[in-house]
């Protein structure tokens, strides 16, 4: 393992926003000033809402343009970005594996690594052959929980020996439990009594925030006290859920302020946190709510449950439920929300710090071949872990 100045490039596909995106912003900040260098290239044409604002934290920022033709077999001009980085690691994230392997390898990169984020669906057997192509010329594949490296060595086939977990971390010290600004509360026009139900993240279908607002016509008869539904984010799916809401007669209710500079804040605002996605990763929208204190209502896909643990298993409900959402999200505004507030806030402190995620990378980056013996995944996969 090395210990001097080391240059790392992340590939990603865009950085416009999301949980994985941040996670990559917020890894370039933790280094900046030391010895490992960071700089990133992103696929897809334009700088982004992220990209914009971080720009700042990276060594060098590359934009390529998305190119037609044989870009994905032999992508010469994200290798060519690379190499002006001058990369002695390519990190690659979920979205662009095989061109951004080819690219590093045509790049004459001597370590490629690899994060799977999480997948929104069962994998078609093409993309699945694909990805054991990206495989092959990759040295260390990271699933950012158990049950997603499971995945992938059962699901898509690839090396076993390769593959490790380093869960997702989030900043402990800027995402703190603390009163959120009147002025927000205001902005959104949220009663002084009223529960706040929220939500950060896509407006994608992926996130089944339509499944949230079917339960929240349900909390209408279940909740005593009023109630706000406000999801942070934007996508594909805004004016689907603007009509859904006004279908089910939720105009007052739902709030959809699109995307905020300040999350934190609005992780203050709520007394439930809910995730209703029918796929994750490892959330980091649930991270950042958990280090605020805020009780969450999650469904059982990706790392969710591993997260929570077994003393909050009552917070976890099946895949497109509204019934049971609506039932958990009730049950935990009625009797107060204080005590899993802090039972999350400190798993998220104690577990799934920004620190320790920097760490165990700076550590994959540094090795000299293969992975560190703590990293890697060790029981064989079960049948069970081939859905997410």
């Amino acid at each position: 393992m090395t210990d001097g100045p080391i240059r790392v490039t992340h590939v990603v596909f865009d950085f416009n926003g999301g949980g994985m995106e941040t996670l990559v912003a917020e890894m370039a900040g933790r280094f900046r000033g030391t010895n490992v260098h960071v700089s990133l290239v992103t696929l897809g044409g334009r700088a982004g809402r992220l990209g914009e604002s971080t720009r700042d934290r990276f060594d060098q920022f590359h934009v390529v343009a998305p190119s037609r033709g044989v870009s994905m077999l032999v992508p010469l001009g994200v290798a060519r970005a690379i190499r002006e980085t001058r990369a002695d690691v390519v990190h690659i994230h979920s979205g662009c594996w095989l061109k951004g392997a080819r690219a590093a390898r045509l790049a004459g990169v001597r370590r490629v690594i690899f994060t799977e984020h999480g997948r929104e669906h069962d994998d078609p057997r093409l993309m699945r052959w694909l990805d054991r192509l990206a495989s092959r010329e990759t040295d260390a594949i990271v699933g950012v929980s158990e049950r997603v490296a499971r995945y992938l060595v059962s699901a898509v086939g690839v090396d076993a020996s390769k593959t490790c977990v380093i869960h997702n971390g989030v900043n402990t010290s800027a995402f703190t439990s603390g009163p959120a600004p009147a002025s927000l509360r205001a902005s959104l026009g949220v009663p002084p009594d009223a529960v706040v139900i929220g939500s950060v993240g896509r407006l994608e279908a992926v996130k089944a925030y339509d499944q949230l607002l079917n339960a929240a016509k349900l909390l209408r008869t279940r909740l005593r006290r009023p109630f706000v539904v406000a999801i942070c984010g934007d996508g594909s799916q805004r004016h689907a859920l603007m009509a859904q809401a006004t279908r089910l007669g939720l105009d007052d209710v739902v709030r959809l302020p699109g995307w905020t500079q300040r999350p934190v804040d609005f992780y203050r605002l709520l007394d439930v946190f809910v995730l209703s996605s029918l796929s994750e990763g490892q959330s980091v929208s649930l991270l950042e709510a958990m280090a605020c204190g805020v009780a969450p209502v999650v469904t059982d896909v990706g790392a969710n449950a591993e997260m929570l643990g077994p003393e909050l298993r009552a917070q976890i409900v099946p895949v497109a439920d509204p019934e049971a959402l609506a039932a958990a999200i009730a049950a935990t505004a009625s009797a107060g929300t204080g005590r899993i507030g802090s039972l999350v806030q400190a798993r998220a402190r104690d577990h799934y710090s920004l620190d320790r995620m920097v760490g165990d990378y700076e550590r994959l980056y540094r090795a000299v071949d293969g992975i560190p013996a703590d990293l890697r995944v060790t029981p064989a996969p079960a049948a069970s872990d081939r859905r997410r």
